[in-house]
């Protein structure tokens, strides 16, 4: 399955976030979390900041944050919220 632009994206910023800890090939292969490929909390962080900035939502994180785990599941999460 070849990934979509959005995914792509959203792995390319896995990558930024993780400063290194995580590839963006890696991030795409699913589905594998985001965690266990070493995302830290702080890069967890900065990936919200990121697709906040970039694709103009608020991600609610006061409740089930499992769309956070794999791109796949945050590329769902945000195309279910217009983007």
């Amino acid at each position: 399955m070849s990934a979509t632009t959005l995914e792509t994206e959203l792995a390319e910023l896995v990558a930024q976030a993780g400063e290194g800890a995580v590839t963006a090939a890696q991030a795409l292969a699913e589905p594998t979390s985001l965690g266990l490929l070493g995302l830290t909390s702080l890069g967890f962080l900065r990936l919200i900041h990121a697709v906040e900035r970039r694709y103009g939502v608020a991600l609610d994180l006061d409740d089930d944050v499992s769309y956070l785990d794999t791109v796949g599941s945050l590329a769902a999460h945000l195309r279910e919220r217009g983007v």
